[in-house]
């Protein structure tokens, strides 16, 4: 992979930061035109992903760390003798849910760990 300029790493970061194009590109001071000039380079288009990709893994370990707070939060709604029945049932409801969802979720990884070592071999 080619090095990217200096302008299309202002872009690619302008990108990361705002919603569309239109405002990365002035961020970035380029034109819309080299914008999409830059979008449709595949060397631009390997770094945004792999940019994208590593912001997203950020707000997964994020994610990570604040789900034992929210178990934490939804238990002690669970055990607050004070909390209405409604709050207990949504609070249950929501560990259920999440927690077959984790099952759901650990059986398609066996599942396609299974299909991926009968392709490789």
């Amino acid at each position: 992979m080619n090095a990217l300029t200096q302008r299309q790493n202002n872009f690619l970061k302008a990108l990361l930061t705002t919603s569309t194009v239109e405002e990365a590109s002035q961020q970035a001071n380029i034109t819309r035109k080299t914008a999409y000039k830059y979008l449709n380079d595949p060397d631009f288009k390997e770094a945004y992903r792999d940019a994208r990709r590593d912001a997203m893994q950020q707000v997964t370990t994020t994610l990570q760390v604040t789900s034992v707070k929210a178990v934490q939060t939804l238990a002690s709604v669970l055990d607050d003798t004070e909390a209405t029945p409604s709050a207990k049932v949504q609070a249950s409801r929501s560990v259920l849910e999440f927690a077959y969802r984790a099952i759901e979720l650990d059986d398609i990884t066996a599942r396609l760990e299974e299909l991926e070592s009968t392709i490789t071999d």
